[in-house]
């Protein structure tokens, strides 16, 4: 399982539903908020098929964790991992070659898959893998289409910046494929659209043809959104950086294998969590009250402030709405209780039952 889940069907869940009686207070605070953005609302062409919604909330996280970091597709690389198409030695080889893993020694970029950037420095995961069989025509066709992205990335839309829509509908393309290969990892499921052009020797391009001219759109519309909305607190966050500086790190560890957030913006001593959703409607308040609690949990996670979250937010992508709160204000906002001493209490009664399901469930925390 993981913290997702967890919160869907599993004992966290239940202890939240139970510890956050202030939960439907600040779901309605989310919701008013999202409803005064709806003017903007970056819908979809036509009557998209249920696959549409998880590709296109995929390939634009992908985008803005390029947009913050110019780091690995940890999850991406995994699955191709899974997927039989790249070995391990070749995903450390693709993760040393991101701008992010540049500067690491020889001995760290020959694992540099298992090493996870934070604000200011490194987390190492201690994983190395066994060398396996793979699909080698899969395997240069991937590792060709993560080259010409990088590359291409570099020239038309530095890190913390977006390029013109001409160039994010080609960075859209690629972040499309790549997601897709992190929805394996997460789902332990091959997509098949991908295995059936692999299969037949298909070449990057041949990937980069498979999402839809009317998805390409749709992307190159979000992250217009985002240009015109989060993304100037986003540089401010992180101390108004120059071009091809970082904003944050994408994709940080929480908890390996169990909890992994989206974007971490901001300093190496400071900085915002936030999750990226991409819905279109939020009517249903339990799903909203489950990404409330996960972001604060996230952060709540970080024991041994590896991350330094200091406040937390939500972006509704399709709204163009950032919603954010202090760390200490969300948990008080879901307990319904401003004092302290209640928060503080609380926090160590979820350390000790995460430490329980994470225990039971093959993981380790506090991670170190």
């Amino acid at each position: 399982m993981s913290l997702t889940s967890q919160l869907h069907r599993g004992e966290l869940g239940r202890w939240c539903a139970v510890t956050f009686p202030g939960t439907p207070e600040a779901v309605r605070q989310v919701v008013a908020t999202a409803k005064s953005a709806e003017k903007g609302l970056v819908r979809p062409a036509g009557r998209p098929d249920r696959r549409h919604w998880a590709d296109i909330g995929g390939a634009f996280g992908q985008r803005l964790a390029d947009l913050v970091d110019p780091a690995p597709p940890y999850g991406a690389l995994l699955g191709m991992i899974r997927a039989g198409w790249l070995s391990f030695a070749q995903a450390h080889a693709e993760a040393a070659a991101y701008p992010s893993h540049h500067r690491l020694e020889a001995e760290h970029r020959a694992r540099a898959l298992s090493l996870r950037r934070t604000p200011d420095g490194w987390l190492d995961l201690g994983r190395t893998g066994d060398v396996r069989g793979v699909d080698q025509a899969a395997s240069v066709a991937l590792r060709d289409l993560l080259a010409r992205t990088r590359a291409y990335q570099t020239a038309h839309a530095p890190v913390g910046q977006f390029g013109s829509d001409g160039a994010e509908a080609g960075l859209a393309r690629s972040a499309w494929v790549i997601s897709a290969c992190e929805g394996i990892y997460r789902s332990g499921e091959v997509d098949e659209r991908l295995a059936r052009v692999l299969r037949i020797g298909g070449r990057p391009e041949d990937l980069r043809a498979l999402p839809s001219e009317q998805a390409v759109t749709e992307l190159v519309k979000l992250t217009r959104r985002v240009r015109n909305t989060a993304l100037d607190e986003f540089r401010r966050l992180a101390g108004n950086p120059g071009p091809g500086v970082p904003l944050g790190v994408a994709a940080p560890t929480f908890v390996p294998n169990w909890a992994d957030g989206d974007l971490l913006v901001g300093t190496s001593s400071e900085t915002l969590l936030v999750d990226v959703k991409t819905v279109m409607s939020l009517a249903d308040p339990d799903k909203v009250s489950r990404w409330l609690w996960q972001i604060l949990l996230y952060a709540w996670l970080d024991t041994n402030h590896l991350n330094h979250v200091r406040a937390v937010g939500l972006y509704l992508a399709r709204h163009g709405a950032l919603i954010t709160w202090g760390l200490d204000e969300l948990a008080e906002s879901l307990l319904g209780d401003t004092s302290g001493g209640h928060r503080k209490r609380t926090r160590r009664e979820f350390e000790a039952l995460a430490s329980k399901v994470i225990t039971a469930e093959g993981g380790r925390f506090p991670i170190s």
